[in-house]
């Protein structure tokens, strides 16, 4: 791509924009994931004062929640609050994109293949679907990704500065969301082999290290201060350890999964052919690196049985970045301009790009409904019962365990000597009596409690009868 490098830039950028658009429409319409809520939730109970792992149940790293909070003591309570954090997500999209192609810059792209890594970055539902919702795995990519741009960036300039951003950045991927460890592994392998070829003085290595450590040293003292090291042990590495990422046994064979693959079959195919040529090469290439990151990430995702979206979207940045710089090769090989240029990119991003602009329209309108109906019809201190994350995103809970009640209660005791071996949903539905109950699984008739609430105009949400 460097003849009518102008023309194929401007094509790539035009093309960028629209799935921007795309991801914007999605950020504001899509419906919301039982995850955001969670997170939501969390964040309104840091922001009440609750401390995470000893006052309320999670199985997440707590950044996320406390640099939501100020936000959410200024949105005020309301189901439109979830839709303005959805747009920070959408800002914060934007920030990964902007990594992507500083990345790949890094790696010695051309602008065109910089841009076609952004292109294919948000043209991959893979990455899109997960990166617009309230989570931490979003802010966790954007860190990595600004991680791994300064270990590139100092396996070449040898400079101590760089060695210390690329491990504060790791520090911050992973005190959002302990996923991060899988990107941090694979770091040695190529800081070892720049060493042992004289290319890198081992000095910075400690750098990097010490930088990581440095950041996460109070993260560190805060859970000593709080006296949460032992349930932050138990709910983030114990249990998470025992948990599928799915239903599927084999989480690759779920229909999610095989699926979101068939809409991403283009770029997944496109991975395959550029592995093919970085491995033939040793990954001695211009995307020897980002494929390393990106191959490596997919390859730990499945050696650890967690092939899920959500787990596989800090990966795609690197891939996006490794298949941009092969692709841009093979398009100046094969002199592909004009039309030829746009029916490639065309089969690139039809699939994805139709898949997303359907998916505006699974709207998140019913699911704000519901939460506002709550809101409105309870008082500040009513309890809840929703461990199915349908609707409760400001008000107190009916236990510790407020969700994954199936199997995290079983699990969590087993790895906390039985902390809440008592927990029994019925007891706690007859003596709590939340205000309102999600009754997805039918705890209320099996508890011989369903003649004590009544149906609301929406599914599964059970609104307590009036003494």
């Amino acid at each position: 791509m460097t003849e009518d490098g102008a023309g194929a830039r401007l094509g790539v950028k035009a093309l960028a924009s629209v799935f921007l658009a795309l991801t914007l429409a999605l950020s504001i319409f899509r419906f919301l994931d039982a995850d955001e809520m969670e997170h939501v939730h969390s964040t309104w109970h840091v922001l009440n004062g609750a401390v995470p792992y000893v006052d309320f149940f999670q199985h997440h790293h707590p950044l996320l929640w406390y640099v939501l909070a100020p936000a959410l003591a200024v949105a005020g309570e309301s189901a439109a609050t979830i839709v303005l954090f959805r747009f920070v997500f959408f800002v914060l999209t934007l920030a990964i994109a902007w990594a992507t192609y500083r990345f790949a810059r890094e790696c010695q792209a051309s602008r065109e293949a910089a841009w076609l890594s952004v292109c294919l970055l948000l043209s991959m539902t893979t990455f899109v679907y997960v990166a617009i919702e309230i989570r931490p795995d979003v802010p966790q990519a954007l860190f990595g990704v600004l991680s791994a741009l300064y270990f590139t960036r100092m396996l070449r300039s040898e400079r101590p500065r760089d060695a210390v951003l690329s491990g504060v950045f790791a520090a911050v991927a992973f005190l959002f969301q302990q996923k991060a460890v899988l990107l941090i592994a694979l770091y040695p392998a190529p800081f070892v082999v720049f060493a042992l070829r004289r290319r890198l003085p081992w000095r910075l290595g400690l750098y990097l290290a010490g930088a990581f450590a440095a950041v996460g040293a109070p993260y560190a003292a805060y859970l000593a201060v709080t006296g949460s090291v032992d349930e932050y042990v138990a709910a983030n590495w114990l249990l998470n350890a025992n948990l599928g990422a799915g239903r599927a046994r084999v989480s690759f064979l779920s229909s999610v999964v095989l699926r979101d693959t068939g809409r991403n079959a283009v770029f997944w195919g496109l991975t395959l052919a550029m592995a093919a040529a970085a491995f033939r090469r040793r990954l001695d290439c211009r995307y020897g690196l980002p494929a390393w990151f990106g191959l490596g990430i997919v390859a730990l995702v499945v050696a650890l049985n967690r092939v899920v979206d959500r787990y596989l979207a800090a990966a795609v940045p690197f891939l996006a970045v490794a298949v941009g710089l092969w692709l841009a090769g093979e398009i100046e090989r094969r002199r592909l301009r004009g039309p030829r240029l746009a029916a490639a990119l065309l089969v690139v991003c039809l699939v994805p790009g139709v898949a997303m602009a359907r998916s505006v329209f699974r709207s998140n309108r019913g699911q704000l409904a519901r939460i506002q109906f709550v809101l409105d019809r309870s008082a500040p201190d009513d309890r809840m019962y929703d461990e199915s994350r349908d609707f409760n995103l400001f008000r107190p809970d009916m236990h510790y365990f407020w969700f994954m009640t199936r199997p995290g209660v079983r699990l969590y005791n087993r790895f906390s000597g039985g902390r809440y071996a008592g927990y029994d949903v019925c007891r706690l539905l007859a003596d709590v009596r939340p205000r309102f109950a999600s009754d997805r699984a039918g705890h209320l008739a099996a508890c011989g409690l369903a003649d004590q609430y009544r149906q609301t105009p929406f599914d599964w949400l059970m609104e307590r009868v009036p003494e």
